[in-house]
């Protein structure tokens, strides 16, 4: 045989022995599910039979606990005595109404109704004869008679008890309770699956569809279809089989298939079927064998896989010493390259370490040359104010030894002035130095400006500079009190400084909440000085006017306080100061 036709013949038993696998796995997991599925509804029958058995069981004993009632055997007894037979309907209508009973009622031994509990309803079963029905005859034979149809007065399907009466009395009838199943059947309802109630006769008496309620699951016979009609058990109802298919095991009923799984009820030879929908098996037979398919044929890729892999290593074994050869030239000549590269690394190492001393060795450069020039500018400017004091003072004992009061009270205030102006100095120093503790708080901004005019004041007076100041009464920036007061009192004189020898000098605060501004009409701000007028000790007024501290103590403060301070020269002239705080932080109360 030669070697393309083996393959076929192999191919073909090969999908001939896979196809055979595929319906072996697919039956299994058929009766699998089904056994299953029966093992459920079985679970599920039971307890529908408990609920029916429990329902129909909390009635059975009303009958029986009133066979005996005085009230009830005076009716029996003397059924043309009205107050009697009145007192018999109160009393089975006060029952039916505390038990839920559909209806109590009493019969004479001819079966016609001497008293019920819907005595005054429009269907009363009051002057009603129902000899005909099975439960009747049951009771007046002495047994507990029982019974399910439609009612013959009220056409309502119910589930019937009669005992008999009077046996003690001489006066013979039969007490009847009806109850109604329907809320039982609207449980079951919300059932996918069937549920239904099959007596003797095969008619559905109770059903989870209404459609399938009082049809039959095959054709009555002549004898059983009389019988029925006598006791007309289901009157009007016409009790037509339904369209039915069978295949197998299997029940077709409106195009879908059905499983049948039933336990007996003892009660009047009725049957409990749940009919559960077939179609559930087959996918689930066909997604398993799918699943057991698909899986086999990667089994055989995956072995296919591993024989060609086998290959490839092979080959790849066989390239792997050409390889390694090529590696070991190629290794020694990067071996030469990784050494030359170490050497650069460690000279640009070095190169780095010199660009670090020489930053350290400028930076502490700046440092002197920071401290010289505050030095320098300190001890300018607090030497001028001494000269004069030290003059002054001489002056003054000159003016006291000669009486001179009203030169000497004048002298005094002028050293009293260079006082203040050396103490001004040094709490500018002291408060550039301490600037970077926080300084967020609450602080009401005409109260801060009130206290910074109180000392300012006389210099606008002075200088003739009119101020406008907002309407912001109880307006709060987030600032503490002494920190807005050094901003305000810095900002402002920088402007009354700068307004020296204007006309019409006019200074306009704005304030709103996390915002202030501030402006003047002075000469304003060269655009290549904005970056550079917050630097301690730089200063664009005359030597002897200031230590060039003053806006660097105020950026100071708004950016401990988490504000940010902003500074321009508007094109109308002058110098706009603009501080702004975050509104996304509370500050502290």
């Amino acid at each position: 045989m030669n070697t393309p036709l083996k393959k076929r013949l192999l191919w073909s038993l090969g999908i001939i022995l896979f196809a055979l696998l595929l319906a072996w796995i697919w039956h299994g997991s058929w009766q699998r599910q089904a056994v299953e599925q029966e093992l459920r509804a079985q679970q599920q029958l039971l307890v529908y039979r408990a609920a029916l058995e429990s329902e129909i069981a909390r009635f059975e004993n009303i009958p029986r606990a009133l066979r005996s009632h005085p009230v009830l055997t005076r009716a029996l007894a003397s059924p043309r005595d009205a107050d009697a037979v009145h007192q018999a309907n109160l009393l089975l209508q006060q029952l039916a109404e505390e038990t839920g009973v559909e209806a109590l009622y009493m019969m004479d031994a001819g079966g016609a109704t001497l008293a019920a509990s819907n005595w005054h309803q429009p269907h009363s079963f009051i002057g009603q004869n129902y000899r005909f029905r099975p439960y009747f005859t049951d009771a007046l034979q002495g047994s507990v008679g029982e019974f399910y149809g439609v009612g013959a007065t009220t056409g309502i399907p119910g589930y019937f008890f009669g005992l008999h009466l009077g046996r003690e009395t001489g006066a013979e009838g039969v007490l009847a309770a009806k109850i109604t199943l329907l809320e039982l059947e609207l449980g079951w309802q919300p059932a996918r699956d069937l549920v239904m109630v099959v007596d003797a006769d095969q008619v559905i008496a109770l059903a989870s569809r209404a459609e399938l309620k009082f049809q039959t699951l095959a054709a009555l016979s002549p004898p059983a279809r009389e019988r029925l009609e006598r006791t007309r058990q289901y009157t009007p109802m016409p009790l037509e089989p339904l369209a039915l298919g069978r295949k197998g095991g299997q029940w077709s009923w409106q195009g879908q298939q059905y499983m049948v799984s039933e336990v007996p009820l003892p009660r009047l030879q009725w049957r409990l079927q749940l009919w559960w929908p077939s179609r559930p098996l087959y996918t689930g037979a066909n997604l398993i064998t799918a699943v057991a398919g698909v899986s086999l044929i990667a089994v055989v890729l995956l072995l296919l896989y591993w024989r060609q892999r086998r290959r490839y290593i092979q080959a790849q074994l066989k390239a792997k010493g050409e390889l390694e050869r090529k590696v070991m030239a190629r290794t020694a000549a990067l071996a030469a390259s990784n050494h030359q590269l170490e050497r650069q690394v460690q000279e640009r190492i070095q190169a780095e370490a010199r660009l670090r001393s020489m930053q350290h060795e400028l930076i502490h450069i700046n440092r002197l040359a920071a401290l010289g020039q505050m030095a320098a500018s300190v001890a300018h400017e607090v030497n001028q104010p001494l000269t004069a004091l030290k003059n002054q003072s001489v002056n003054t004992l000159l003016l006291a030894r000669r009486g001179h009061t009203t030169e000497l009270e004048q002298s005094l205030q002028t050293m009293g002035r260079l006082v203040d102006r050396i103490a001004r100095l040094s709490s500018q120093l002291k408060l550039f130095a301490a600037t970077r503790r926080k300084t967020r708080g609450l602080a009401r901004f005409d109260e801060a400006l009130d206290n910074v005019l109180s000392w300012l004041a006389p210099r606008l007076e002075e200088q003739g500079i009119r101020l406008q100041r907002p309407a912001a009464a109880g307006l709060q920036l987030p600032m503490e009190l002494h920190a807005l007061e050094q901003v305000l009192a810095n900002l402002l004189g920088n402007s009354i400084d700068a307004l020296a020898g204007q006309p019409a000098a006019c200074i306009t605060l704005a304030a709103a909440p996390h915002r202030l501004c501030l402006c003047d009409n002075g000469p304003g701000i060269a655009p290549e000085l904005l970056d550079k007028v917050t630097e301690p000790f730089f200063s664009t007024k005359q030597a002897g006017q200031g230590l060039g501290l003053g806006l660097a103590i105020v950026r100071d403060l708004v950016e401990a306080s988490g504000g940010r301070l902003e500074i321009d020269s508007p094109p109308r002239g002058g110098a706009r100061f603009t501080i702004s705080w975050r509104d996304d932080e509370a500050p502290p109360h």
